[in-house]
């Protein structure tokens, strides 16, 4: 990233569990500076895939100045993709916080959030837009061309062989791999389910929710919500995709949404056995937990960082209490609550090292 000064606001984290206690501090956290002074933040858009200038001449830039509250505080603009997009605002408090909203027509759309320290100028921000590879996959090919190779030997279906899983097994062995671009891009060409119910329509969903999360990984923030939300209107979707949805939907500040999924989750935690339940639990909890800090992390008053900051640090407390009780503690239940800990810190120190 070419400034170090930019900080993403959006989050990475999965999983959730229970309750404790905490008192909001006394005195106010934010501190609000007078005076206004130029604050700048510079997008450049590349293929993700190449690295290089988009396929597309143009592009649509939507952006939402959250901070400070301005009149004006949005745009839409079509601009040349091969320049770099600049976004200038005066700014009299601590940061100007920005959400952006990238679209070209051969590309998944690209949303995330950013803040700026006042008086600074981050940027120029590589942004990664995802080539939109479903319309390979629906069919189509240059005309007069063969199909471009694929690695490995290929098989042609036969009647009653069932749909092609090579795809999904690319995409299993890049994501173990950690290789999320090539996870996403062979996640995307695996052929949908004609029954979502079949084995392969289970497995299926479950390799999309892992595109989901390479997706995240990689900040496509705005593709991993499709991906998820195409998972859930599925027949039968499991927790673990309408956890991720609820992830998301947090990350980009659609929280309430994020909350509303989350109550999905708790329905669907009762036709499980009861370990895991006991998991699914947990799991909703923490991401509950993650929702509110990040409310904290946007709220522009000071009112509202002692209210998210104090429900923040009481959901995420009763998280960790409620998964040191479990026996065994699930390997991701063990990450979140390293994660959780981390952000109880830092909600306390941002709010003066109050709170219990």
């Amino acid at each position: 990233m070419p400034s170090r000064r930019l900080t993403a606001l959006a989050a990475l984290a999965p999983l959730g569990a229970l309750a404790a206690c905490y008192t909001p501090p006394d005195g106010p956290p934010e501190v609000r500076v007078a005076g206004l002074e130029p604050t700048a933040l510079v997008l450049q858009a590349v293929d993700a895939g190449t690295g290089s200038a988009l396929a597309d001449a143009e592009m649509t830039v939507r952006y939402l100045v959250r901070a400070p509250i301005v009149f004006d505080a949005s745009a839409v603009d079509r601009v040349a993709s091969v320049e770099p997009y600049r976004i200038d605002m005066p700014v009299g408090e601590e940061n100007l916080v920005v959400e952006v909203r990238l679209e070209a027509d051969s590309y998944h759309r690209l949303d995330t959030v950013f803040s700026v320290p006042r008086g600074t100028s981050a940027g120029p921000l590589t942004m990664r837009l995802s080539p939109r590879l479903d319309r390979v996959a629906g069919g189509s090919q240059p005309a007069g061309g063969n199909p471009p190779p694929s690695s490995g030997t290929t098989s042609t279906p036969t009647a009653g062989s069932g749909p092609d899983r090579g795809p999904m097994n690319a995409g299993d062995r890049a994501f173990s791999q950690e290789s999320w671009l090539a996870a996403t891009e062979a996640y995307q060409r695996m052929p949908a389910p004609d029954d979502d119910l079949s084995p392969y329509g289970r497995a299926y969903l479950d390799a999309r929710v892992r595109q989901g999360i390479a997706h995240i990984n990689r900040s496509e923030y705005g593709r991993a919500l499709e991906i998820f939300e195409e998972a859930v209107d599925m027949r039968e979707p499991t927790p673990e995709a309408y956890l991720r949805l609820a992830q998301t939907q947090c990350a980009v500040g659609r929280s309430e949404e994020g909350l509303g999924t989350l109550a999905q989750v708790g329905r669907l935690r009762n036709r499980l056995q009861p370990v895991e339940q006991s998991h699914v639990s947990a799991m909703m909890a923490y991401q509950r937990g993650v929702c509110s800090h990040q409310d904290f992390e946007r709220a522009e008053t000071t009112r509202d960082r002692v209210r998210s900051g104090a429900q923040a640090t009481q959901e995420l407390n009763a998280f960790i209490e409620g998964a040191r009780a479990m026996s065994p503690v699930p390997p991701d239940v063990y990450n979140a609550v390293q994660d959780a800990e981390r952000r109880v810190a830092d909600i306390r120190r941002a709010m003066g090292g109050r709170g219990g």
